[in-house]
């Protein structure tokens, strides 16, 4: 049990013996007295999800949840629940992993155990596989939980659950607030290995999302050059991911496709992740002017989440696919804006706020705002950031 405990704060602190002294608990002969989830068998599975072995990991853990329920061990049965659903998720098993999460779930509101370990996975899974208001609802729930329990770790997870799904649902404000606390906890509390809680990239993407371009390349950079020096190289196709939606928005749309290409094919074994990369090559791809490759890209995404029943992504990527079909194209193959909506969207760009916008047009704030975003959903925007570096501001 020492030892087991030993490496699971060795793989957080990023020491490079945590893999040692794992196989030193895993080499001796273990005690009837000890708890499922506090087993080296246990932590070996965590571990290889962080690993990006989720196949492993499921084999590991299937035999302990038979153990777990065998002993009427309530909490170990939801924590191996919680991390077969969690396995299941990452490679790409959506029913597998809800009916896993639904069940830690029911156990857990059935006990006295706390509601936060369970809510992150729920939010997790159903985020992915079924209802992203269900799940903002888990994440929430287990955010309070945990701050009343004044429970560090599964705040920050609960958190980081909650950022991820604000930020899938084009709220990149609210998701900066969770994740930046994310962040400061996941400092607190000296994690230096980013493959536990991979809020990294979303984080990114999110200063991304609002313009903050130096503060992401930061963090990219240090979060790459850490991972390279702890060897995790499994993170490094997610912070590709973020890092070519940064060039994207610096306007080197080749080399950010380039970056998202190579990434979806270092993700074939994590089906949900390739998905979410072949959408951010379709956007690129479209903001580049190359609509045929954005919309294969797009299709590729959609066909990929619809056949792994992640039913969230799978309505997103029809969505972008939509928008890709159906919006008019002048000759350079980009959507042709009315006029109204093209001098709107010149004076956002030139940086005038939307009263000023107004004034000069002769018309309501609330007319410019419904103008606005019908130009960012035509250009496939989400920033007067990225507006400005699309659409030619006015000149005098």
């Amino acid at each position: 049990m020492a030892l087991t405990m030993q490496a699971r704060l060795q793989r957080v602190l990023g020491h490079p013996d945590a893999g040692t002294t794992l196989s030193r608990a895993l080499s001796l002969p273990r005690a009837a007295s000890i708890p499922v989830n506090g087993t080296p068998q246990h932590l070996a599975a965590r571990h290889a999800l962080f690993d990006d072995r989720p196949d492993e990991a499921r084999t590991a853990l299937l035999p302990l949840l038979v153990e777990a329920e065998r002993t009427g061990d309530a909490e170990a049965t939801v924590d191996v629940l919680r991390s077969l659903a969690e396995a299941e998720l990452r490679a790409g098993r959506c029913a597998r992993a809800l009916d896993h999460a639904h069940r830690a779930q029911a156990l857990t509101d059935g006990t006295a155990l706390s509601a936060a370990p369970a809510c992150y996975t729920s939010a997790l899974v159903e985020g992915a596989a079924r209802r992203t208001d269900l799940a903002l609802v888990h994440a929430r729930r287990g955010v309070d939980t945990a701050r009343q329990e004044d429970n560090k770790v599964f705040l920050s997870r609960n958190l980081f659950a909650l950022g991820h799904l604000l930020l899938a649902t084009g709220r990149p404000k609210e998701a900066l607030e969770a994740l930046e606390e994310v962040r400061d906890l996941e400092g607190l509390q000296q994690v230096r290995d980013p493959s536990v809680l991979r809020w990294h990239p979303e984080l990114a993407e999110t200063l991304i999302a609002l313009g903050r371009l130096d503060q992401a390349q930061s963090l990219l950079d240090d979060t790459r050059r850490t991972a390279t020096d702890l060897g995790r190289d499994t993170v490094l196709p997610s912070l590709e991911r973020s890092q070519a939606l940064l060039d994207a928005a610096r306007g080197h749309y080749g080399t950010a496709a380039r970056r998202l290409t190579e990434a979806a094919d270092r993700l074939r074994h994590l089906p949900l992740e390739r998905g979410r990369t072949l959408l951010a090559l379709s956007h690129t791809e479209r903001r580049g002017r190359r609509r045929a490759s954005a919309r294969a890209a797009a299709q590729s995404a959609a066909d990929l989440f619809t056949a792994h029943r992640a039913h969230p992504w799978a309505e997103t990527a029809a969505h972008t696919l939509g928008r890709l079909e159906d919006a008019p194209t002048d000759h350079n193959d980009r959507p042709r804006l009315t006029p109204a909506e093209q001098r709107c969207a010149e004076l956002a760009a030139a940086g005038v706020s939307n009263r000023d916008i107004a004034t000069t047009l002769t018309v309501s704030v609330k007319t410019v705002e419904a103008t606005l975003t019908r130009v960012y959903r035509k250009l496939g925007l989400h920033s007067r950031f990225q507006l400005a570096h699309t659409v030619t501001p006015a000149r005098e």
